[in-house]
């Protein structure tokens, strides 16, 4: 297995996310409603999925990624996704995934080599696996 670079971290369709700075992925199981916790303490769980995916991600992008990035990724929507996820068996993730609440943060910046001013994105978001 080859590592992934942050730019082939996750696709959407043919098109992989350009920009991304930042991946954190936690998977977290699901309890059903018959998980409880004894009167001594003891958690009795009963698990109706496992290793469901949560990821925050950001993206630091120009005028023309951050276009890419708002096709692919909406507030409030579920998108098919494929990404890389070490904590199950293959890292290779392909699911549908519910987006909520995407930020974008115009960035200015100041290139100290040539002195010009540019504009950047930050685009921060978090997905959960449906």
């Amino acid at each position: 297995m080859t590592r992934p670079t942050l730019a082939e971290i996750i696709q959407v369709g043919e098109t992989w996310l350009p920009g991304i700075t930042k991946f954190t992925v936690t998977m977290e199981d699901i309890d059903g409603e018959g998980s409880t916790r004894s009167e001594a303490g003891i958690m009795h769980r009963e698990i109706v999925r496992e290793k469901v995916i949560h990821a925050s991600i950001q993206h630091i992008v120009d005028q023309s990624e951050l276009q890419t990035i708002c096709a692919a990724v909406q507030s409030d929507s579920t998108v098919e996704m494929t990404l890389f996820c070490p904590g199950r068996g293959d890292p290779n993730v392909t699911a549908d995934f519910y987006v909520s609440k995407v930020n974008f943060d115009l960035i200015r910046y100041k290139n100290p080599k040539t002195g010009v001013v540019e504009d950047w994105w930050q685009v921060d978001y978090t997905i959960v696996e449906v």
